[in-house]
């Protein structure tokens, strides 16, 4: 046990002491500080800019609700839409339209909007632009036409608008889990999503890591000074605990960053914006403590299960370029469970989900979704967690085996009746 402590001790400190991992720790939180308060900013930030917009109202009612329904303004008090009334026969409606849009073209306008007569029946309004990328800035003028045709057809047909539309009013349905927590089905789906996605990523990122030291060790012979005197099994533990308490540590330090951006990450977006207020009432997505520490938990029996095959991996093949070819039936065991989180995230009960998430290598991503959204009975999660364990120590043993012979074999792909050989009498 000493010298495998004296293995872990080596590849954790010559890893923490490295400048990558250093720059590493320290890159994701602010990149995901950036990722965090960007989209909070762009939500309150608009542009000052004010757009002179031509409005051509065929109908001659809706220009003035128009002009009153979208009014808001910049910092300096000007509107932020200011709307041009133009009136147009019908007959001169070609001959206005190639006009309005040349002066779009070279920019003296920022746009014109055609609403015709026979909106009230059927036809739709239209919007020219020299740039109509802007999405929200679009759902703005559909929204606000569209409900100003709406009351003004309510009231043309002599129903009282005030009671049409009391009565088709819109219902909100509030989603609860059994416990009567009241949950955003959106955001289950994104935590959940993301969750599994983070440790998708950290079984390739950490799981090479390991295959890249075996193969290493064994391209520069330093393994043959030490492996007479370790136990396969203590010294491929040794090697993928040192590198699975760098990963931890890493990944301790950015669950500290993500977390304290989620208590503060609101005060900090609302330094950016005049009214602080607003971002105040943003809705943030919550993680349970329970969630978090199966997370946690998952996270580091998926890196220690993956680890084991990538050392293996490594052990068979004298450089990374071979080890492509042995990688793929190792990264099918990781995608397969990420191709299959939207059916599992909805459906996590069926068969199928619970079938896969007590397979070992697709437990970590499987079974973590259907905690966070449908708690299984505990006895399934302490059994997908038994069956990882024990899947854990059985291939720690059986690439031990390999690792051993296989850090000696140069110049040579072994052929799987070799690869067995190796198992049996190391």
């Amino acid at each position: 046990m000493d010298k495998m402590w004296t293995v872990l001790r080596r590849e954790y400190l010559s890893r923490v002491k490295t400048k990558g991992f250093i720059i590493g720790t320290i890159t994701l939180p602010l990149f995901m500080l950036a990722m965090f308060v960007v989209p909070v900013l762009l939500v309150f930030l608009k542009t000052d800019e004010s757009k002179d917009i031509v409005v051509v109202d065929q109908t001659g009612a809706v220009f003035d609700s128009l002009y009153a329904a979208l009014d808001e303004t910049n910092e300096a008090g000007k509107r932020l839409y200011n709307f041009i009334k133009q009136d147009v026969l019908a007959a001169e409606l070609d001959t206005v339209k190639a006009s309005l849009s040349a002066r779009v073209d070279r920019g003296g306008l920022d746009g014109y909007i055609i609403i015709p007569a026979a909106v009230f029946d059927s036809a739709a309004a239209e919007y020219y632009g020299k740039n109509v990328s802007n999405e929200i800035e679009n759902d703005d003028f559909e929204d606000a036409i569209s409900d100003i045709v709406t009351a003004m057809r309510i009231e043309r047909s002599g129903l009282n608008a005030e009671q049409v539309h009391k009565m088709v009013r819109p219902i909100n349905l509030s989603v609860k889990t059994s416990g009567e927590e009241e949950k955003d089905p959106g955001f289950t789906f994104v935590i959940a999503y993301f969750l599994g996605f983070f440790i998708y990523i950290a079984m390739f990122i950490y799981g090479a890591i390991v295959m890249r030291s075996v193969i290493e060790e064994k391209v520069s012979r330093v393994i043959e000074a030490v492996i007479s005197s370790l136990k396969p099994f203590h010294l491929m533990a040794g090697k993928i605990f040192g590198v699975g308490a760098v990963g931890l540590t890493q990944f301790l330090i950015w669950a500290l960053a993500m977390g304290l951006l989620s208590l503060y990450g609101l005060q900090l977006a609302g330094l950016f914006v005049s009214d602080p207020s607003k971002v105040q009432s943003v809705d943030l997505p919550s993680i349970s403590l329970m969630t978090l520490g199966f997370f946690v938990l998952f996270f580091v029996l998926g890196y220690f299960l993956y680890s084991t095959l990538y050392a293996g991996v490594g052990a068979m093949v004298n450089s990374e370029q071979e080890a492509q070819q042995f990688l793929i039936p190792v990264s099918l065991f990781i995608v397969v469970p990420i191709l299959m989180m939207t059916y599992i995230i909805t459906n996590p009960s069926s068969q199928t989900s619970v079938i896969m998430s007590l397979i070992p290598f697709f437990a970590p991503i499987i079974m973590l979704a259907r905690i966070v959204v449908e708690p299984p009975p505990f006895w399934q999660i302490a059994l997908s967690i038994l069956l990882m364990v024990a899947a854990i120590l059985g291939m720690i043993w059986v690439v031990g085996r390999i690792y051993r012979v296989g850090v000696l074999m140069y110049g040579k792909r072994p052929t799987l009746p070799e690869i067995i050989k190796w198992i049996r009498y190391a």
